[in-house]
């Protein structure tokens, strides 16, 4: 057998069904019969200590391994808060600037290990695992998996939308009421809803708006590309607006600052977390009006 390590190893009770399918129920790694496929891919799926294509169909009494696709990631030096965990998931906030998972040392992912030990449930994960991706650029809530039936669960409520998010951004240009943009993206619907929380003065721009916002959709990038839509885009988002280059140094004005997800077990109740906006938006809503009030010696709302 491979000389890495084994992560997993079953024997088949039953036979008859193709290993990438097999493997999905089986192995808390490879919740989808995609992850199964690139493990076979990838050498990391045995069968019989030999590595197995994912169009095989296993035998009763085989005995299947899973090996790590190299050693384990140390953990990184970031130590994520955690808003809220129990032995099956947690919700934790990722920093902005940093990755949600991927082949990099710092990730999200490779700092869950610091606050987040392995699980004492049955299915427990070898290690927590992100269950949703936020962007690089983005600070916020994040769900996590601790077990392998969570992370099958979230991720299928992630895919058929019965979570709730709800972000705070700060965009460029006077906002007031509320709306709802639909707009078509990389040729999928995509919709999203806004509400204006607070128009305020800016010298750089006259106005800026602090408005929440909730995608209905989960595309990429959607509430930034949706709000450069209809001409507000978000302060400092240097990929979407040039004209964010202005606050270079400052970072992307969007946090994730409210997850509801349905409880993974099927309970009635359901698993939230709401955060505070990053303290750099108050503030600059406090020192753009004082620029302002000094600039034109008036009130910032004339």
């Amino acid at each position: 057998m491979d000389a890495r390590q084994v992560l997993e190893e079953h024997v088949v009770e039953e036979e008859g069904e193709r290993v990438d399918r097999w493997a999905t129920r089986h192995f808390a790694r490879l919740p989808t019969r995609g992850a199964a496929r690139k493990a076979c891919k990838r050498g990391d799926l045995l069968l019989g200590g030999q590595p197995v294509e994912s169009s095989r169909f296993v035998r009763l009494g085989d005995r299947v391994a899973l090996l790590d696709s190299a050693e384990l990631h140390p953990a990184c030096a970031i130590d994520p808060e955690v808003v809220y965990a129990d032995a099956r998931c947690a919700l934790v906030v990722k920093p902005a600037g940093l990755l949600v998972n991927g082949n990099r040392h710092r990730t999200l992912e490779h700092a869950l290990p610091n606050v987040l030990p392995r699980s004492s449930e049955p299915d427990a994960l070898v290690a927590a695992r992100p269950v949703h991706r936020l962007d690089f650029e983005t600070t916020g809530l994040v769900a996590v998996a601790r077990c392998h039936r969570v992370l099958v669960a979230w991720s299928r409520d992630f895919e058929e939308r019965r979570v709730r998010k709800r972000y705070r951004a700060i965009v460029v240009g006077r906002l007031e009421g509320e709306g709802r943009v639909e707009a078509v993206l990389d040729g999928r619907e995509a919709v999203s809803t806004w509400s204006a929380v607070q128009a305020f003065r800016c010298l750089k721009t006259g106005w800026c708006t602090v408005v929440d916002l909730e995608p209905l959709t989960g595309r990429m990038h959607q509430l930034r590309r949706h709000l450069l839509s209809i001409g507000h885009p978000v302060l400092g988002d240097r990929r979407y607006c040039l004209d964010g280059l202005y606050l270079k140094g400052s970072g992307l004005f969007l946090a994730a600052v409210h997850l509801d997800l349905p409880d993974p077990d099927g309970g009635d109740g359901r698993i939230a977390a709401t955060i505070a906006p990053p303290a750099k938006m108050e503030s600059f809503v406090v020192r753009e009006e004082r620029r302002w009030a000094r600039w034109h010696g008036k009130n910032p709302a004339d």
